[in-house]
């Protein structure tokens, strides 16, 4: 890891460890931090080297993951929650039927 990468792989770490908290716009704001600091490598005169950037990539995708396994369990839970909902007013119903 090149010094000149290893603020994004700080910030990968930060954002990857402020997810589980919810905190959503705090998220996004990290997300965000780190994509100007990623635009903002076209404007350094010191060029990384490809497996430097490979690293960081792989990071990347490796946060993006967590991201999507994370927006899974919330999809999840909201469905079983919905689930739930409809299977009470299922039972009220059947009860005032009786």
């Amino acid at each position: 890891m090149t010094a000149l990468l290893q603020p994004l792989h700080a910030s990968l770490e930060t954002l990857e460890a402020h997810l589980p908290s919810g905190d959503h716009e705090g998220s996004e704001r990290l997300m965000a931090e780190h994509l100007q600091a990623v635009a903002a490598l076209t404007l350094s005169v010191e060029r990384p080297t490809d497996d430097a950037i490979r690293t960081l990539l792989a990071h990347q995708q490796r946060v993006m993951g967590r991201m999507v396994q994370l927006r899974d369990e919330a999809a999840a839970h909201l469905n079983h929650g919905k689930r739930s909902l409809r299977a009470a007013h299922a039972y009220l119903k059947a009860e005032s039927l009786a």
